[in-house]
């Protein structure tokens, strides 16, 4: 856990650096300077990306992450390892754009009524599919050589600093909105360049084609499994990006702004937990080759431990200053109060039932991840169907939520079922305590009438009593190694 502590804080740190600059784009810039449909269209524009990325990624994220230490050799290139990949992704990519022009006609008739603004930018999805493709590769390829950080610095930060620096050209007028969209476009494909330069720095560029013969040992597992990971993922995707499009079918852009805006604040919950899923992935495809269960199962209910840890804070801390956030924006974004509800819910339960979903997909079982997935896509199709035209946005936050907390605790229960691994443990419930505790801390706290006295005193409050439960329980060593490190780091521990 070490490697684990040490890469975890140093990504979580630039992570919540870029959160930072996220929430000034996300809750003042864009809500300040953008209409509520204008904000939609730069938030679906980055939907549909990913979903076209993942189609035209063919399971080759998956299959690095699973494959790559069989190939791991530097000095023979990786025995051509990324080449194969840039090339086979690269194919998927032109049979997808082929099909999202040929389908085009179909589309446009769908959406032409509520979103007309999503119609006229229809092929700026095409490019933003191209380069979110290939950075989701490069990264995989750097998780597998344990190189975490310098991604996070891309992803994070700079591309944030980038759509900081296109909203206001908007903003001050000295471009129109077509040329902000197109700006808004290019700036998210710089991000995968400085990937590449970043890979050619360590000098791990290897793009020499080879056929050696762990390609040929491995060739018939590695198409099979990535056939498999390729039908999950888009599965997985549609399930975390249908709600946003069917909300753009039923109700339009203004929805889906107010939708994904709130919806984005949730996802600040999940930023210690990616940093650590980034580190851990590489790890676990590590422990199948090595056949070490034990270690496997240690990591996954320590791991689990800590995001619960850190999720559970940040779900208090979130949900006792909602007042505090939505006086930052326009009051129509206050429609999408239960959106952080039920999604903060979610995105626990997501870092509570730990690691599951890395573990099933590198295993021998990953072909159940997919039945899984198809059958929950259907179901997310379903509820959103059934919830939104009555409901609006909370019917979409509630069927997103049914959904993805289904797919974590089916996942969870087929692990132990197959492997008897399971994430939790006792101090689990000591958490309960530290987060209840937490939680009852607001109502001994006055609401102060500026909204930012408010946020600093109820956060540190909260944070105090959370913090001080947490350490004096003594739930988990991971949890105290890092506030130790953050203490020696701030020069506090001496």
């Amino acid at each position: 856990m070490g490697i684990v502590r040490k890469q975890s804080i140093q990504s979580s740190i630039i992570s919540y650096s870029g959160a930072a600059i996220g929430f000034i784009n996300k809750i003042l810039i864009f809500t300040y300077f953008l209409t509520e449909e204008e904000v939609g269209l730069a938030n679906i524009l980055m939907a549909l990306g990913l979903l076209f990325a993942q189609f035209s990624a063919l399971g080759y994220i998956n299959v690095t992450l699973r494959f790559f230490p069989y190939f791991r050799d530097k000095k023979r290139g990786h025995h051509g390892f990324l080449f194969w990949t840039v090339i086979i992704s690269l194919i998927g990519f032109l049979f997808v754009s082929f099909n999202f022009v040929l389908w085009k006609p179909l589309i446009i008739d769908r959406f032409s009524d509520k979103s007309p603004l999503l119609v006229e930018y229809y092929y700026y999805i095409i490019p933003v599919g191209f380069f979110t493709l290939y950075f989701n590769l490069f990264e995989s390829y750097l998780r597998s050589l344990y190189k975490t950080v310098i991604p996070t610095l891309f992803q994070e930060v700079f591309l944030r600093l980038f759509v900081t620096l296109s909203v206001l050209l908007y903003a001050f007028e000295w471009v129109n909105f077509e040329m902000f969209v197109l700006i808004y476009v290019g700036m998210i494909c710089s991000v995968t360049l400085f990937m590449l330069i970043y890979i050619i720095y360590l000098g791990q560029l290897h793009l020499k084609p080879k056929i050696s013969w762990r390609f040929k040992t491995l060739n018939r597992r590695m198409i099979i499994f990535g056939s498999f990971a390729f039908l999950s993922n888009i599965s997985a995707s549609l399930l975390y990006n249908i709600d946003s499009v069917m909300l753009a079918d039923f109700k339009g852009m203004a929805s889906v702004g107010i939708y994904t805006t709130t919806y984005y604040i949730t996802a600040l919950l999940l930023i210690p937990w990616r940093a650590i899923q980034k580190i851990t992935s590489p790890m676990i495809a590590d422990y199948w080759q090595e056949n070490n269960l034990k270690a496997m199962g240690e990591l996954y209910q320590r791991t689990s431990l800590l995001g619960f840890v850190l999720g559970a804070f940040l779900f208090v801390a979130m949900m006792t200053n909602t007042h505090n956030l939505f006086a930052l924006m326009s009051p129509a974004y206050s429609d999408g109060l239960m959106v952080l509800v039920y999604i903060g819910i979610t995105r626990v339960i997501d870092m509570v039932t730990g690691l599951n979903g890395y573990i099933l997909i590198t295993s021998k079982l990953y072909r159940y991840d997919l039945v899984l997935n198809l059958f929950l896509v259907i179901f997310a199709i379903f509820t959103n169907w059934l919830l939104i035209p009555q409901y609006g946005i909370d019917g979409a936050a509630l069927a997103t939520a049914i959904s993805l907390s289904a797919i974590h605790m089916v996942r969870t229960i087929f692990i132990y079922y197959h492997f008897r691994l399971q994430p939790f443990s006792k101090p689990m419930l000591l958490v309960l305590i530290a987060t209840f505790a937490a939680y009852s801390a607001q109502y001994f706290i006055p609401i102060f009438s500026q909204w930012w006295l408010d946020l600093l005193i109820r956060g540190f409050v909260i944070s105090i009593v959370y913090a001080g439960t947490v350490l004096a329980l003594h739930i988990s060593s991971d949890a105290n190694n890092l506030f130790q490190m953050l203490l020696k780091k701030l020069n506090l521990n001496k």
